[in-house]
């Protein structure tokens, strides 16, 4: 007896549902596409019950008579190709004829279609299966109705994540359409409530592009970004300068003929292009857009169309970063940077100011040294147990409330040096006694124990001590919040936005309360007494959050040491800010407490200890 059988239709449509629908944003890409596809220049969207309700979407496009209709939802029906060899000049962004198959197969589909001058004609089917087709109102274009999606597979729904991120999932597919399509306007509403309203822009591309960016990424990205146009690839490059990067990693859209997609060949050769002028944890927005021939690029490795792959990788690496170093830099040299973290790309800072001390002909690449943009540096002589007190700041009696005082330890005298016997409690790494010499290059603590140098990153040990005291608060539940006189105002994508108000009751917790102020602005009415951000590190932190919160696999736990990580990052000394000696002194007996003082919170090492042999053997002895 055979074990092997066919599927019924139904059961195969389900499954090939799977591979080409993931969740809402699916469905939205699909219904996107065949507007565009079908020369739509306006598009009018309606999404409920993040999509699992509904999901409208409504083009004046060319329209299908009843014919096509009802021929339009078979698989591998298609206008787009008739056989094979139509692939290598295709210029539509679907081709496959699976799409309203596979979205039919797991909802409650309507369709609507007229030509212009024609009869409009409606089409209904529920998980497969025709139910009715009627006549329709005469009216040119398409409206494709979406409900209850996957209400015949349950298993699905369950796979799907919370409400707010899957808004976050379906603006996202509509930013990049808006991006990618600038002769096409798109009307969005969710739940009711517009959230976008892109009309066509009449420019010329340069002016049409950076219009609509600022609609969705923002006028302060927007506006950095620089522009320039190669002949090579059909290059248009729009992409942040060296001094105006951001702490968010998705604020870059790549497109190739209008197809929004993932390349990790072209965002590793951008990022490459920055070489040492990009500090870590800051990143470039960017928009790329490509013309190439259909014959040098393969979408079909992917059921959603998303990944591609170039029939010459290596040469479109190498065109990418040499077009992206020539936007970046001018005249050759690198745009002076302002940093708020140490901007020395080496293995480790450790190792780094190893090599410069004592390596004869150091091979390290010479950094111009940058403009320091620092909100907090230690004023006075702090004792390792006072690092963290500070007299509370009432913001209403502040000058400017605008500005939110940094809070800094009282004056008491700290002191002059670590020359303690080591103490029983102290942990394996604290070789004692300590004698500080100085500062190299305003960026690492230079101290001599009995074993020889001990180089201490300055910013990286202060991250840790404040890591570990924030997270003590937190997980005692010990942190006083204070109300902001006047709420900041934070811009960010309307995907951000959802995301990041998913998390909004978490975040109140945390002494962060935020509410909606617009489609992409929220208030943030309070902050932790602990931090006193001033209004652009304030903005800065809200937006790297939000970054972070957008991954919905992190969980609370995760979510909260990355939090406390950034806060510490932006509390923390930097790079080039000079601190005294009793500072210096009272940093390492604060790093001595920590549970885990040889590594910042984001794993990087903190300090390195040289033998007095080792180097002894630099010089022959």
């Amino acid at each position: 007896m055979s074990n092997i059988h066919v599927l019924d239709e139904q059961t195969a449509g389900q499954i090939a549902a799977g591979e080409v629908i993931e969740r809402p944003a699916g469905v939205l890409k699909e219904l996107l596409e065949n507007a565009v596809d079908a020369g739509a220049t306006a598009v009018n969207i309606d999404i409920e019950g993040a999509g699992r309700t509904l999901i409208r979407v409504n083009d004046n496009g060319c329209g299908m008579d009843a014919q096509d209709l009802k021929l339009s939802v078979l698989r591998h029906a298609t206008s787009k190709i008739a056989n094979f060899d139509d692939l290598s000049s295709l210029n539509t962004f679907g081709f496959r004829g699976e799409a309203l198959y596979s979205v039919a197969a797991v909802s409650k589909m309507t369709i609507t279609s007229c030509q212009e001058g024609g009869s409009g004609s409606r089409l209904e089917i529920h998980g497969g299966t025709v139910i009715a087709q009627s006549p329709a109102p005469s009216l040119k274009g398409t409206t494709v109705e979406i409900r209850d999606l996957f209400y015949n597979v349950p298993a699905r729904q369950k796979f799907l994540k919370s409400d707010s991120y899957e808004r976050a999932c379906l603006l996202k597919v509509i930013e990049e359409s808006a991006l990618a399509n600038l002769n096409v306007g798109y009307h969005v509403r969710v739940n009711g409530r517009d959230v976008y309203h892109l009309p066509v822009i009449e420019a010329d591309f340069k002016e049409a592009v950076l219009a609509r960016a600022r609609q969705i990424i923002g006028d302060e990205v927007a506006q950095g970004l620089v522009y320039k146009e190669f002949d090579k690839l059909g290059l248009h490059l729009f992409i942040s300068p060296a001094d105006k990067l951001v702490r968010v990693r998705d604020l870059q859209y790549i497109f190739v003929n209008r197809r929004p997609i993932d390349s990790k060949t072209v965002q590793q050769a951008i990022y490459k292009a920055y070489q040492n002028a990009r500090q870590p944890n800051y990143f470039p927005a960017f928009l790329v857009y490509m013309t190439l021939p259909p014959d040098s690029f393969d979408v079909n490795i992917h059921p959603q169309k998303r990944d591609v792959r170039f029939a010459d990788e290596h040469g479109i690496f190498g065109a990418i970063l040499h077009c992206a170093g020539e936007t970046i830099f001018s005249n050759g040299r690198p745009i002076e940077v302002a940093v708020n973290t140490p901007s020395v790309d080496l293995p480790t800072a450790a190792q780094a100011a190893a090599q410069q001390l004592f390596t004869p002909k150091a091979q390290t690449a010479s950094v111009e040294k940058p403009a320091v943009n620092s909100s907090f540096k230690l004023k006075t002589p702090i004792a390792a147990e006072e690092l963290f007190t500070s007299k509370p700041t009432n913001l209403r009696d502040t000058e400017d409330p605008a500005e939110y005082v940094v809070g800094v330890a009282e004056q008491r005298a700290a002191p002059q040096s670590t020359e303690q016997a080591l103490s029983p409690d102290a942990p394996a790494w604290y070789q004692g006694p300590y004698h500080y010499i100085g500062q190299l290059q305003r960026s690492y603590l230079l101290f001599e124990n009995p074993l020889g140098l001990v180089i201490i990153d300055q910013h990286a040990a202060q991250e840790r001590v404040l890591f570990e005291h924030y997270l003590d608060l937190f997980e005692k539940q010990a942190v006083q919040v204070q109300k902001l006189l006047f709420p900041i105002h934070v811009d960010l994508p309307p995907s951000n936005v959802e995301s990041l108000l998913s998390w909004a009751p978490w975040l109140k917790e945390a002494g962060f309360e935020l509410e909606p102020f617009a489609t992409r602005t929220v208030l943030v009415k309070t902050m932790p007494n602990i931090v006193r951000f001033k209004e652009d590190d304030m903005k800065a932190f809200i937006v790297s959050l939000a970054d972070v919160i957008g991954d919905p696999t992190k969980s609370t736990d995760t979510l909260k040491r990355k939090m406390i990580a950034m806060l510490a990052c932006k509390r923390a000394i930097k790079a080039h800010d000079e601190i005294t000696a009793p500072e210096a002194e009272a940093l390492l007996e604060n790093m001595k407490k920590c549970k885990d003082g040889m590594h910042c919170p984001h794993g990087r090492p903190v300090l390195a200890q040289l033998d007095i042999k080792a180097i002894g053997k630099l010089f022959g002895r």
